[in-house]
């Protein structure tokens, strides 16, 4: 749909073709692409995916709608999409929302029933967002309650300090996660991440919110056995906050403009965890990305939502060697990023194709017991990072034609950076080894779990037009109920 918008904007008709399936979803992006009298053409779902095997099987079906394509592209504009109706202007304050009942627990029913049909929830039981309930939770932060953050996708909400709190109090959190939600909410609506493809795609990508740093131990977040489980009030509340202010600040709604085919693996509280500060042998992961050891950060990263989960081993009974994991480790990147961004098309639409499809971004989670091994062995983060980078590189007489044609497209498409370009480059060509990864900083590591632990990866590629960010660390500021965490915003 932001593809037909563009061309429209330079002046070239454009119709959106889409099945009946999607019809909401694109009724909903063109009012968000702010064009909501582009045509569009339907097809019908249950022909187009029975049909679709062939060519000609699927042909009936396409041409049934070239009548309408054609008077979609030919037909003039009618008055109403020559002036098209404008959105009020002007600041529009919420209504009171009023629940009465016989008792207490009845008027709770109805409260949840309310908010569900009106999509304000996320199908579990809700806390009332009463006044005081609102002020309580504004207590854990320094913040102005009307402080604008940023803009979510997919309907462009405004995010303030107030709405983050009534969404956090909603989710069952506690004043003192305030300020760690906030941050995970600066960077999702940081208009450098890519909070669309994530929250709106049909491949059920899912969110990973890590924070580390001294208020990760101080607000009680889990980081050992089970880390990623439920009973950890804050892992699992400050998770479902961030959801709650994606639903209702956003404006998602699954099969309406969150098209995950599957639905979204921890679709209630993402995948939320904080870094085993306490075991770890190495700096926490945000002093990694510049800034400094005490400070409070949290980190979010798109991440596939199923089938990409990458086990290295580890655990209580079978024996493991750190030696035995980084192999496993260069196994797998090898693999699949070669199966990914060496398999780019010719030039053109979809010229990038493949099972990757891009360069991949790897988010490994290490166990403390594994990472005092690698300190044995000389590695930090980034030892660690450029050792995987350059086992992972692949010999250029072992690439296939294929390969190298790829390779050679992706550097003249600009899919590989323009300072990574040269390395390229120089590795296409006898003697040379091609890396698998765009760059070492591909790869992060996150040390959580207990002892014993797991090693494991989230991964996630990023192909145009999705070319955003898909990691960001942003610094946790303003709390006034912890003592990490109260500086205020730099």
């Amino acid at each position: 749909m932001a593809g037909t918008v563009k061309l429209e904007k330079l002046g070239k008709p454009g119709v959106f073709i889409n099945c009946d399936t999607f019809d909401e979803d694109a009724n909903s992006a063109s009012q968000d692409n702010a064009m909501p009298g582009l045509r569009r053409c339907k097809i019908s779902s249950a022909e187009f995916y029975k049909l679709r095997g062939s060519v000609e099987t699927v042909r009936p079906v396409v041409e049934a709608v070239f009548d309408d394509l054609i008077h979609a592209l030919t037909d003039p504009l009618t008055s109403e999409e020559t002036n098209p109706p404008r959105e009020k202007e002007g600041k529009v304050e919420p209504a009171e929302i009023t629940v009465a009942a016989e008792s207490y627990p009845a008027a709770v029913e109805e409260f949840n029933q309310i908010f569900l049909d009106n999509r304000w929830g996320d199908g579990l039981p809700l806390v009332p967002p009463t006044p005081e309930r609102v002020k309580w939770m504004l207590s854990g932060t320094s913040r102005s309650p009307h402080e604008v953050i940023g803009k979510i996708n997919p309907k462009h909400g405004v995010a303030t300090i107030e709405k983050i709190a009534i969404n956090a109090v909603m989710a069952g959190a506690r004043p003192e996660y305030l300020p760690v939600i906030i941050a995970a909410m600066e960077a999702l609506a940081d208009e450098s991440f890519d909070d669309l493809h994530v929250l709106a795609s049909a491949g059920s990508f899912n969110l990973l919110i890590v924070v580390s740093g001294p208020i990760a131990k101080e607000i009680k977040m889990e980081a050992g056995i089970g880390f990623m489980g439920h009973g950890w009030r804050p892992n699992n509340t400050i998770g479902r906050a961030v959801r709650l202010a994606t639903l209702n600040i956003g404006h998602t709604w699954p099969a309406k403009n969150d098209m995950a085919l599957t639905g979204r693996i921890s679709p209630h509280t993402f995948f939320t965890f904080s870094e085993n500060v306490d075991l770890s042998v190495w700096e926490p992961y945000h002093a990694s990305r510049g800034f400094k050891v005490d400070d409070s950060c949290v980190t979010i990263g798109s991440v596939h939502g199923e089938s990409q989960l990458q086990h290295f081993y580890g655990g209580m009974i079978g024996t493991w060697t750190a030696e035995g994991i980084l192999d496993r480790m260069v196994q797998d990147i090898t693999r699949t990023d070669r199966r990914g961004y060496f398999t780019w098309g010719t030039k053109g639409v979809g010229a990038i194709r493949g099972s990757g499809g891009g360069a991949m971004n790897h988010m490994i989670i290490l166990f403390p017991e594994l990472v005092a091994e690698f300190k044995k062995m000389g590695f930090d983060q980034k030892s660690l990072q450029d050792e995987i980078y350059k086992r992972t590189s692949v010999p250029y007489e072992d690439l296939n034609e294929n390969e190298r044609k790829s390779i050679q497209t992706g550097i003249e498409l600009g899919v590989i950076p323009a300072d990574r370009k040269t390395v390229f480059e120089a590795a296409l060509k006898p003697g040379g080894k091609v890396p698998v990864l765009i760059s070492p900083e591909n790869l992060h590591f996150f040390v959580a779990g207990g002892a014993p632990g797991c090693a494991f990866s989230f991964n996630y590629y990023r192909i145009p037009p999705y070319n955003h960010t898909a990691l960001m660390t942003r610094l946790v500021s303003g709390a006034t109920l912890t003592r990490a965490g109260a500086r205020e915003k730099r």
